[in-house]
């Protein structure tokens, strides 16, 4: 399974990456047009199977599938006035961007009123989708209300997949939830064999790398927030070299788990406010493309 999930992983990562190239080939337009209508394709397949994938691990009752079609309905007509907004945003910014590379191509500078037009373009696109977000606050907080305690959590631990793991057929586990924590036993075991002046001398570089792993997944921390994770990180290594042998096996997996979910959560969600981006269960309970998924499985758990 690992194996299908790194074949697909690398043939679209090829794909996406030799797309601006293929895209950009002179007297190709009908070729450009049947690439951009595959690769759309290919997207919306994989957000499909995304959804798919959540809503078979949430175990929806009938009921609740009932109440999100009701919220889902309302969302659809908010995003079709948004999504008309935002096409006339574009549209105005394709023509900036024309000029711009006019001026650039004949190697003139850049007037002033030009860059004036795209700053107030852009400014305006950010605008628009504050305003977007904004408008599916509300009904993020109803679909909330609508699942359970266990489905939220769920939901937080859900990360896009196209091959499901096994666990996901399982209530308690959806897509590749992240309870794999062998590499973070792996990386505890090495702190504890080595020797006791290697780790005081490697301590602040071990550290600093794990953050940066982590930076680099949610964004950079402030200094507040770097001081607080350094400190977080020192304690568990520390706790992990005093354990005894036994102990260590036993709790290796906890203190794992440990090392890199709560802060982390913690702070990808701090980073995600900053940007101003929608929360997990907005960006996937929130899709219209979940009504015609959830009418059919409506129709399916009545008739069992």
């Amino acid at each position: 399974m690992k194996k299908i999930r790194l074949v697909l992983a690398t043939f679209l990562g090829t794909l996406f990456t030799l797309l601006p190239l293929l895209l950009t080939q002179k007297g190709h337009c009908a070729k450009d047009l049947e690439m951009r209508d595959l690769f759309a394709g290919v997207y919306d397949l994989r957000r499909e199977i995304n959804l798919l994938n959540l809503i078979n691990g949430l175990h929806l009752s009938p009921e609740q599938i009932t109440q999100m079609l009701k919220i889902l309905r309302e969302v659809e007509g908010i995003k079709g006035e948004y999504q008309s907004k935002a096409v006339t945003q574009a549209r105005q910014m394709e023509e900036i961007l024309i000029q711009l590379r006019e001026v650039l191509g004949r190697n003139e500078e850049i007037d002033q009123g030009l860059i004036r037009k795209f700053l107030q373009a852009k400014k305006r696109g950010e605008d628009l989708k504050e305003e977007f977000h904004g408008a599916f606050v509300p009904y993020g907080d109803e679909m909330r209300r609508v699942l359970n305690e266990n489905q939220l959590a769920l939901i937080d631990e859900f990360k896009p997949c196209v091959v499901p793991p096994q666990a996901t057929r399982n209530p308690v586990r959806i897509g590749q939830a992240s309870g794999d924590t062998r590499m973070g036993e792996r990386f505890l075991t090495r702190v504890r064999q080595m020797d006791e002046d290697v780790y005081q001398r490697r301590n602040p570089l071990l550290i600093r790398r794990l953050i940066e792993r982590v930076e680099r997944r949610v964004g950079l921390f402030s200094d507040e927030e770097r001081v607080e994770e350094e400190r977080r990180v020192a304690n568990i290594l520390k706790r992990a070299r005093e354990l005894s042998d036994l102990d260590f096996e036993a709790r290796k997996a906890d203190l794992a788990r440990e090392l890199k979910e709560p802060h982390e959560k913690a702070l990808e969600s701090r980073h995600r406010k900053r940007r101003g981006d929608l929360d997990k269960l907005a960006k996937f309970l929130l899709d219209p493309k979940l009504i015609p998924i959830l009418e059919k499985r409506l129709t399916q758990v009545t008739l069992r």
